[in-house]
């Protein structure tokens, strides 16, 4: 088989397994690290798969999602026997290992855009399971204030759902 093939398939699989979508580096991270791929073949690869119609890409947060359609669950369906067992430990491994990140990953974001009154927004989502927990837009003077509030919000976000539930129920 060939290898921009297999890298095909590692990353269908990587989706599979990870439960429909990872961000883009993550994939590139496992692929490089492991010596599956070089940067160069790793953008051909991302463009045959999203031209095949066996990945979709959705930004959020700053962030590129990779994610399964149809098509690729149905392409790795018919071609996942070809890919070799080890790799496919090193995935569910790799998975395994960086779970809690891949899921804060997923579930923490925030991003921020200016608004048509000259100042700037800040999109805050915490989500659990797929749903919003929390969605908070907050308007801020200016752009630096708004990076400020968007690092803030991954690194203390629960502990201000924590307090805001508290406040509003205690």
């Amino acid at each position: 088989m060939e290898a921009v093939a297999i890298y095909k398939l590692i990353i269908l699989y990587m989706l599979d397994r990870a439960g429909g979508e990872l961000t883009m580096p993550r994939t590139s991270s496992f692929l490089i690290e492991n010596g599956y791929a070089n940067f160069e073949t790793l953008l051909q690869t991302y463009d045959e798969i999203e031209q095949n119609g066996f990945v979709t890409e959705r930004s959020m947060g700053g962030k590129t999602f990779l994610q399964i359609t149809e098509e690729g669950e149905e392409t790795l369906g018919f071609f996942a026997d070809q890919l070799p067992d080890g790799i496919k430990q090193q995935v569910r491994t790799y998975l395994k290992d960086m779970g809690r990140e891949i899921a804060n990953e997923e579930s923490i974001f925030g991003e921020y855009y200016r608004s048509t009154f000259g100042d700037y927004t800040t999109h805050l989502v915490v989500k659990e399971s797929g749903h919003p927990v929390i969605s908070l837009d907050l308007s801020v003077p200016d752009e630096e204030t708004a990076k400020k509030a968007v690092s803030g919000w991954k690194e203390k976000s629960s502990e201000l759902y924590q307090q805001l539930v508290e406040m509003l129920l205690g």
